[in-house]
């Protein structure tokens, strides 16, 4: 199991034998812009309409860095997240479509769903919570989180091995893995 540090720029990976840390070289900038890459690729948003009240939204990148910066999330947990995110594109229709919000409501479920199989603990999960509570209620949440593990087929599992395979296969991310 993966479980980051309660830090911001460093994370560690527990393990039996060692406990590797995996931290950005400079900035998390490049991993934010890797992953809205990722999820724009995702689905056809473009014509989507939201019916009834639209809510106002900060561009992905933006509404990435806040919760990231305002959760205190780790390094660890946009890998786990982006790693789902992969799992994702590979169990979704060619053809799938979103509304508008999609894109945020897919980087939503990905981090909520690796914050909580990395750390037990609910306080970060709670953060996001309130972080995007003028934006999404807890049910509205948990109904992304349960549409995300039903695409994915509730694989979650990520290990040591998985985490330094991605972070090794995607450099642009500039994170740095040490054992």
């Amino acid at each position: 199991m993966v479980v980051p540090s309660a830090s911001s720029s460093t994370a560690s990976i527990s393990s039996t034998a060692s406990s590797p840390t995996l931290d950005f070289y400079h900035s998390p900038e490049p991993a934010f812009s890797f992953m809205v890459k990722k999820i724009d690729g995702l689905l056809d948003c473009s014509a989507a309409v939201m019916t009834g009240h639209r809510r106002t939204l900060p561009s992905l990148t933006s509404f990435v860095r806040q919760v990231y910066v305002k959760c205190r999330l780790s390094p660890a947990i946009l890998v786990i997240a982006l790693i789902y995110i992969h799992r994702l594109q590979q169990e979704l229709p060619l053809d799938s479509k979103g509304d508008y919000d999609t894109p945020h409501k897919v980087f939503l479920a990905a981090v909520i769903l690796a914050c909580k199989f990395s750390d037990d603990s609910k306080s970060r999960v709670q953060s996001i919570y309130r972080c995007v509570s003028v934006v999404y209620n807890n049910i509205e949440l948990n109904e992304m989180e349960r549409s995300f593990l039903s695409v994915v087929k509730y694989d979650l599992y990520v290990d040591m091995k998985q985490v330094a395979g991605f972070v090794q296969e995607h450099p642009t991310l500039e994170l740095n893995w040490e054992d």
